[in-house]
């Protein structure tokens, strides 16, 4: 099977393949690392590939299939996981320098170990930014990710590796972790799908009440197979929960739209447009469009801004002395201040995130999903870690509160802009309800591309 090919199959129709016998674990699997050879070294998406280990587990799932003994939904599927995602044998270096040759896993964190029991086939790990503390491809660890779609163009982050080895056509998914919008971004960025499920509905270790673990694919269609295997409760995550098994329907669902905050950079033109047309495809596919204004009445963003400088600063001391310095000098300013923090300081911090959280509630008063840009900006080059020096995140308007609020919130491609750079539109939908949010985004993604699933930048664009 040819890359192109197997980059418009949905995992389920790959697995349906394996079955029939008109494809082959072990030719996907040549194909896939034919196609790592063919451009890692331009986009720089994964480290510590697992050739001989995925080529051996291909040749026993090939086994299996012949023999009619499949194991799990996904045996023979190639995957990848972010390297922030601990794995038996895998190397975790969280994108920094300052971690120094990494940490190789000795258990698997529960996306890892659930992509195991399912029969996956972990290929690689995908690159990150330091700490996942920056909306872009920059590492120390790792160098320049490079987005398939524009080599001089960023992938988004932190999820920086997933998005562009998925869009470049490497693997059939990819899980990230998300604290303020790093599925989310990488996806509006490599033009993909993710999904930041409702806090703790696809469990991860260390366990958090913000950080989610969320599937990242190349279709909407693949976000809900892979909620399937990733979510459900999990003892290793305390705030885990499990996934509904009612069915989503769309029907009089109330669809609200909002590309105005109140707070963060304007919007520009270019995704304006693109946003506007996502809204005129969403017409019919589920209830009324309605307006809905903003239920911010501060910068919201800001408490979530010192809360990201308190885990940069915590992370930062707790390296080992002698590499933390490798951490870059820009993080280290923006994180730094942190340090003279007292315990009134954090209070108050901790006062305006619940302040923000439950204004964050209101847009769903008159709603049942609601629409929004995924970045008020395309794009920047990639080498810079942000849009806004010195605020590493600042562009997370519309992503970083549904993290803080925990609800769900799905990304597709809504469109390119005139560099043919991807536009992403975000699905955001009440706390638990991410099979209509699912709905939605699968209904949408095929409104407004006919065939659903795109041609990829298989060979990555100068």
């Amino acid at each position: 099977m040819d890359i192109k090919t197997l980059s418009r199959l949905t995992i389920a129709e790959l697995t349906g393949a394996y079955r029939d016998g008109s494809a082959d674990p072990v030719a996907v699997m040549e194909a896939t690392f034919a196609q790592i050879a063919a451009v890692n070294g331009r986009i720089n998406a994964l480290y510590d590939l697992q050739a001989e280990g995925a080529m051996a587990a291909a040749i026993a799932a090939r086994d299996r299939y012949a023999r009619g003994a499949a194991i799990g939904v996904m045996d023979g599927v190639p995957v990848t996981i972010k390297d922030s995602v601990h794995a038996v044998g895998m190397v975790w270096r969280h994108g920094s320098a300052a971690h120094g040759d990494g940490v190789v896993g000795t258990v698997d964190a529960p996306p890892a170990q659930r992509l195991k029991a399912a029969g996956a086939i972990i290929i690689g790990k995908c690159t990150m930014p330091d700490y996942g503390l920056s909306g872009s491809g920059v590492s120390s660890a790792h160098g320049v990710v490079r987005n398939p779609w524009g080599l001089g163009w960023n992938t988004g982050g932190s999820s920086a590796g997933a998005g562009a080895s998925l869009a470049a056509g490497i693997g059939m998914m990819s899980v990230g972790s998300d604290i303020a919008g790093s599925v989310r971004l990488p996806a509006s960025h490599c033009g993909v799908a993710a999904l930041k499920p409702t806090q703790g509905m696809v469990p991860h270790t260390p366990a958090s009440d913000v950080r989610s673990a969320g599937p990242m694919t190349r279709s909407a269609r693949d976000l809900a197979f892979m909620l399937r295997v990733l979510g459900g409760l999990d003892d290793a995550d305390r705030f885990s929960v499990p996934v509904p098994h009612e069915a989503a329907s769309l029907a009089g669902a109330r669809v609200g739209f909002c590309a105005d905050f109140g707070f963060g950079p304007a919007v520009e033109a270019a995704v304006q447009t693109v946003f506007s047309a996502a809204l005129k495809a969403a017409e019919g596919l589920a209830g009324p469009l309605l307006p809905v204004a903003t239920p911010y009445d501060f910068d919201a963003y800001l408490p979530m801004d010192d809360s990201f400088k308190l885990r940069g600063w915590l992370e930062y001391t707790g390296a080992a002395p002698h590499l933390r310095d490798e951490t870059p000098q820009e993080l280290r300013d923006w994180f730094g201040e942190a340090r003279a923090w007292d315990g009134a300081r954090l209070h108050r911090m901790q006062k305006e995130l619940e302040k923000g959280v439950n204004q964050t509630a209101r847009f769903f008063e008159g709603c049942d999903l609601l629409l929004t840009p995924v970045m008020p900006l395309v794009n920047w080059p990639a080498e810079e870690r942000g849009p806004i020096y010195g605020m590493p995140l600042r562009h997370c308007t519309f992503t970083a509160p549904f993290n803080q609020s925990g609800h769900p919130a799905a990304v597709i491609c809504g469109g390119f802009d005139a560099r043919g750079l991807p536009v992403g539109v975000q699905i955001v939908g009440r706390r638990f309800d991410d099979l209509r949010v699912l709905a939605m985004a699968e209904a949408l993604e095929h409104a407004i591309w006919s065939e659903g699933l795109r041609d990829w930048p298989l060979v990555p664009a100068a």
